[in-house]
């Protein structure tokens, strides 16, 4: 069977598509356990670990990916965010990354 080439573009469509719908899934599945499903960190394990407010949060893309990918520790070591690079692929780092941004407030629209 060939796969026509006006087929492409609606297969990549598709595929776009399905990862944006599951951001909150992946997020749900791999980050709610700590910052909660409203990112706001109020479960028991988030109050535990201190896990931060994504309402309040303020890092850049690049900065949100690399702690989701490389995690976060404490000065002495202790893990306050586990490393992610080995549960997930990075289109689900990217996705959990987007997904975490909706918490933040809306920025004001410039003048």
């Amino acid at each position: 069977m060939r796969l026509r080439l006006a087929s492409v573009p609606l297969l990549v469509c598709c595929l776009v598509s399905t990862v944006t719908a599951n951001d909150s899934e992946i997020f749900e599945n791999n980050c709610a356990a700590c910052h909660g499903v409203d990112g706001r960190a109020r479960t028991p394990q988030g109050k535990k670990l201190k896990a931060r407010d994504l309402k309040e949060s303020r890092l850049s893309d690049e900065d949100l990916l690399r702690r989701i990918r490389e995690g976060s520790r404490t000065p002495a070591g202790s893990w306050l965010m586990p490393a992610f690079a080995d549960k997930l692929t990075p289109a689900e780092i990217e996705a959990s990354a987007r997904h975490a941004k909706t918490f933040r407030p809306a920025e004001p629209k410039a003048p």
